[in-house]
């Protein structure tokens, strides 16, 4: 038989634990009803209104800064929402191509970057950034429980979720961000005078980069790469996939290795790595990897013309 001090440790434990998982129930539906009505900023809001927009549209921009700050998608000539979200992967683009409405006619621009299928550390954790939506959004829930990411604690305290995001949510609660009715996700860089100065002293004294020996794709992002293929390849969905410009690229070894495994995967692939490179234009740029708002709207205008030239 068990011990009567044991029985009672049995019991406070038992209670304790009913008591936080009601009052975590009761902040997390809290926080839902806070966070449902939050619709600016990169915490919460993008995301919700990209579920809001996303089977409506006729084009979603998918990927990291380099898609949030490259593609205008107003120049483009349909209805589109730039999805381009910060410090982002291809597993987290993976979630969000999975919520997408199979029956919806749709374009899909996919912007990737090398370093997530050469990086070999690169674990997928980009996909933790949905969290918020976890036990709330069947498909977003679903690829996050896939992902083996999610902590068994979140299955009991919801408001572990909301880690990370909670001042962000609050903030632009009580002070909206901008007119998201208005916005359409992009986001440009706008320089000041002492900025552009500063960005022309480092591009000018930039040197050429001694290229690494890429050899071995990411397991991991070959894998959530695989799950994007599955779902390009519903009929009503056209999918691009594209790496926007940098300021100059001098190692393509891994842009051709990474357009030899999409092209083998039947996927279309677009490479501007280096479309602006002879242009020795430092107006286009905000640093090496971004463009300003004026290389924004030329890097967009030729990305359109590419998409007249296949009658999209």
């Amino acid at each position: 038989m068990l011990k009567p001090n044991i029985i009672l440790v049995l019991k406070l434990t038992v209670l304790v634990l009913s008591i936080s998982y009601l009052v975590d129930k009761v902040i997390f539906y809290s926080l839902n009803t806070l966070s449902d009505n939050v619709m600016t900023g990169q915490s919460i809001g993008k995301l919700n209104q990209f579920l809001t927009v996303k089977d409506s549209v006729d084009c979603v921009v998918l990927g990291n800064s380099r898609a949030n700050h490259h593609i205008d998608v107003s120049l483009l000539n349909t209805s589109a929402y730039n999805m381009g979200i910060d410090g982002t992967g291809i597993a987290y683009i993976s979630a969000l191509t999975h919520s997408l409405d199979k029956q919806h006619n749709q374009l899909v621009l996919v912007h990737i970057d090398t370093k997530d299928f050469f990086d070999l550390n690169y674990n997928g954790s980009d996909i933790k950034t949905l969290s918020a939506k976890f036990n709330r959004d069947k498909n977003i829930t679903a690829s996050l429980k896939q992902s083996g990411l999610i902590s068994p604690l979140q299955y009991f305290y919801y408001t572990i979720n909301y880690n990370n995001k909670l001042t962000g949510i609050l903030k632009n609660y009580f002070q909206p961000s901008y007119n998201y009715q208005m916005y359409n996700g992009f986001d440009p860089l706008i320089l000041s005078e002492d900025q552009q100065k500063i960005r022309d002293e480092i591009l000018l004294k930039q040197e050429n980069e001694e290229c690494s020996q890429l050899t071995t794709i990411n397991p991991i992002a070959l894998n959530y790469l695989e799950h994007i293929k599955e779902d390009a390849e519903q009929e009503n969905k056209t999918y691009i996939f594209i790496t926007s410009p940098i300021y100059n690229d001098t190692c393509p070894e891994d842009n051709l290795k990474l357009k030899k495994l999409l092209t083998e995967a039947g996927l279309t692939y677009w490479d501007f790595s280096n479309l602006f490179k002879d242009l020795n234009d430092t107006s286009l740029w905000k640093d090496e990897t971004h463009m300003s708002a004026f290389g924004a709207e030329q890097f967009t205008l030729h990305l359109k013309q590419k998409l007249e030239s296949i009658s999209y």
